[in-house]
């Protein structure tokens, strides 16, 4: 039987971004990242830069996100495809009308 691949780290012709949320999905922080850029590299640095500010992990980056926490706060870390600062692309609209 074939095992499914996770492709959060895989290289991509489009650019991929690099998102701090709150629990509520406020945007925190954004780094769009080029799409030749070594996302593993990426998120590691991420995770580095937060723990210098405290932060702590709360698991692996395996599947392109974790939780982070200090003091309490809980924050989500995640790779996506999705440009947080581009609201068109975050909502559904089923009754959307042409």
């Amino acid at each position: 039987m074939a095992r499914y691949r996770f492709i959060a780290f895989s290289k991509s012709t489009t650019p991929r971004y690099l998102v701090v949320w709150d629990l509520a999905w406020t945007l925190i922080h954004c780094q769009r990242l080029s799409p030749a850029s070594d996302l593993g590299v990426a998120m590691a640095a991420a995770i580095a830069r937060l723990a210098g500010d405290g932060w702590e992990p709360e698991g692996e980056t395996d599947y392109g996100f974790v939780f982070i926490r200090r003091e309490g706060e809980r924050r989500l870390l995640m790779l996506t495809p999705r440009d947080p600062n581009n609201p068109t692309l975050q909502s559904f609209d089923p009754f959307h009308r042409k």
